[in-house]
């Protein structure tokens, strides 16, 4: 089955948001006292503000109707790929989100590794 254009320019828009969502309106601090469990230390993502937090509602919502789109087509199409699907868009979610601590110490760091996520859906979207 042909992968829709559509679903592609879709998520080339919500890569857009996310990443202005990431860089723009979040914010990450250190956890103390991590360095002692582990080597260099975490960091967790900061509260977000009420106006960042409705952003952040409409985003999450955006992106998993553009998900369900496409892990529907990769599903339709018997990929092997879609347990990898889901395990990144799972990632991504927890970017919206911010559930998870993160492992590297900056919003740009974080940014990049959502458009990795991002264009690797992408990627196997257009094999199916």
């Amino acid at each position: 089955m042909q992968y829709d254009n559509t679903i592609i320019d879709r998520y080339q828009v919500i890569e857009d948001r996310v990443i202005r969502f990431i860089t723009d309106h979040s914010g990450v601090e250190y956890m103390k006292d991590s360095e002692q469990i582990v080597e260099g230390g975490v960091f967790a993502w900061a509260k977000l503000r009420s106006v960042d937090r409705e952003i952040q509602t409409q985003l999450r919502l955006d992106y998993v109707k553009v998900l369900e789109l496409a892990r529907q087509r990769i599903e339709q199409a018997g990929s092997e790929h879609l347990i990898d699907f889901d395990r990144s868009s799972e990632t991504i979610l927890h970017y919206i989100r911010q559930d998870s601590i993160l492992w590297i110490p900056s919003l740009e760091a974080a940014a990049e590794a959502a458009r990795t996520e991002l264009a690797l859906q992408k990627f196997l979207l257009t094999q199916t």
